[in-house]
Parts: C-alpha cells; structure tokens; sequence
C-alpha cells in the first residue's frame, strides 16, 4: 500500500537513498534533515508499506518556499515504480499543500533531456519558459526551466 507523508526522522535515510540511486549529485541525509524543520520548505515522501509493516520510500517531492513562490526540487521516483502516475499524485498534493499555505506560483529545473519529466511537468500545467545552459554537471547539461502561475505574466 503507497501512502504519502512528510519528510521526517523516521523516512530521512530512505528518502536520501532513493536520491542517491537517482541523481548524479544527491542530496545527504543531513542535507535532507535539514529540511525537515526549515520553515521555508515543504518535503513529501511516498512510502510502500508490506502487508508484513516493512516500508520502502519509494518516491519524494519538495518545495522550498519564498513568500509566495516556490521552487519545486528533489522530484524522484524509484524506478521501480515510474510510469504509474506516482509522481503526478505526489507533486499534486505538494503544491495542493503549498497553496493552503500562501504559495501561488510554483517554478522548477528539468534536464533539457528528460523527456518523461518534462511531459510530466506540462501535464501538470507548467509552461517552459527558457532554458540555463549547462546548469547540470555530470553530466553537463542545460536546464529547462519551468513555470506554473496563478496568472500568466
């Protein structure tokens, strides 16, 4: 059974290893735990439960807030689990949650190659609005960046 929870104590490890099988340049557990009380930030995980009680984080989302917007960061899926729309039910309920708490624009950085993230990204509603040449290292590679606006500028 999924089930989608904040970032805390208890989920911290899981979430940093899910982000080392992930990315090129994860993010440490005291990285991540440092996020679990900044007020400034939002983090959700999404954890497979056994019948048996033995949990797996298995996908987790961000958010690091200022005023009212916020940079979506941190979005990773086990692969395991891709292509089930886990991803778009998490960022779904994460920018629901942003938005009870003031957020009303929500921006993020994509691999200019990642076409998944990226269709996932526009299925959500965001809308590309440029790109940072070789933002990512190892490998290099440009940005796209994106932008979901309460209203268009």
């Amino acid at each position: 059974m999924l089930q989608i929870e904040r970032l805390n104590e208890s989920n911290v490890i899981g979430a940093a290893e899910l982000e080392k099988s992930n990315f090129s340049n994860p993010w440490s557990v005291e990285a991540l735990s440092a996020e679990i009380n900044n007020p400034d930030a939002l983090y959700l995980v999404v954890k497979d439960v056994s019948e048996t009680g033995e949990e797996s984080v298995i996908a987790m989302a961000g958010l690091i807030i200022s005023y009212d917007t916020a940079d979506v960061a941190n979005v990773s899926v086990s692969e395991k689990y891709r292509r089930q729309n886990i991803a778009y039910d998490l960022l779904t309920k994460l920018m629901d949650e942003g938005r009870q708490i003031g957020v009303k624009d929500f921006t993020l950085e994509v691999r200019e190659n990642n076409a998944p993230a990226r269709n996932l990204y526009e299925k959500l509603g965001f809308k590309y609005e440029g790109t940072r040449p070789k933002f990512y290292t190892n490998p290099v590679e440009g940005a796209a960046i994106y932008w979901l606006r309460t209203k268009e500028v």
